[in-house]
């Protein structure tokens, strides 16, 4: 009976090692595997409304994640649109199609990470502007829909150079929009028109050096700003 029971707990403690061995190796390398999420299709195609010029265009889009299956539901939906003759013009995955045509029927398609892209590359494929326009255009992402986020414009730069009897400040606009600045110091305060992309020189005539660093501060109507020191 001795024996019976040892051997009894000899398979039970194997078994207990297996089982924390098993969850090691769990807890290591993850229960549970997560799939991948599938990729997502989006596909468009255009048709004809009428056949002579100007012609009409009708679009269909389709999105899925089998590409083959996404470019037969848009051709259905260009097809129940009204259009005929519908083709795909373009499939891309887990990014933006665009589809573009002018006056003389003529298509081109194009795809990018942004549909603004996609869009603009589609009616540039075009041989013919002549009433070039996007006819349709979609993401697989509602968010790439979005255009990217443009930089803040940069504030004007500003130098000075000493003048008989003063100084001068060359002010250089870098934000590409005409706008009214003031320039503002203890000793100075004035307003200018400063041209886009160009330089207004500010002379200040006369001034008397103190030699000592000046607080700038040169505010513009186009929400631009700078600030900086003028020892004079």
């Amino acid at each position: 009976m001795a024996i019976n029971i040892l051997g009894r707990r000899s398979r039970i403690a194997a078994a207990a090692i297996l089982i924390a061995a098993g969850s090691t190796v769990a807890g290591l390398f993850g229960a549970t595997p997560t799939a991948n999420a599938a990729d997502q299709y989006v596909v468009v195609a255009v048709g004809l409304a009428n056949d002579n010029p100007p012609v009409v265009s009708i679009g269909g889009m389709a999105k899925g994640t089998d590409e083959q299956q996404t470019g037969t539901n848009a051709l259905s939906d260009c097809q129940n649109s009204g259009g005929s003759h519908c083709v795909m013009e373009a499939s891309a995955k887990n990014a933006c199609a665009a589809a573009a045509a002018n006056d003389y029927g003529e298509f081109a398609g194009a795809t990018d990470a942004v549909l603004a892209n996609a869009e603009g590359a589609a009616k540039s494929k075009l041989s013919n502007q002549t009433g070039a326009h996007v006819v349709v255009s979609g993401c697989t992402d509602p968010q790439q829909q979005q255009p990217p986020p443009s930089a803040p414009a940069q504030g004007p730069t500003v130098s000075w150079d000493l003048v008989p009897g003063g100084w001068v400040a060359h002010i250089t606009d870098r934000s590409g929009v005409t706008s009214q600045c003031t320039y503002a110091s203890d000793r100075v305060n004035r307003s200018f028109a400063l041209q886009a992309n160009s330089t207004y020189d500010l002379r200040v005539v006369p001034a008397v050096p103190q030699l000592k660093d000046w607080p700038v501060t040169i505010t513009c109507d186009n929400g631009t700003s700078t600030q900086a020191t003028h020892h004079f």
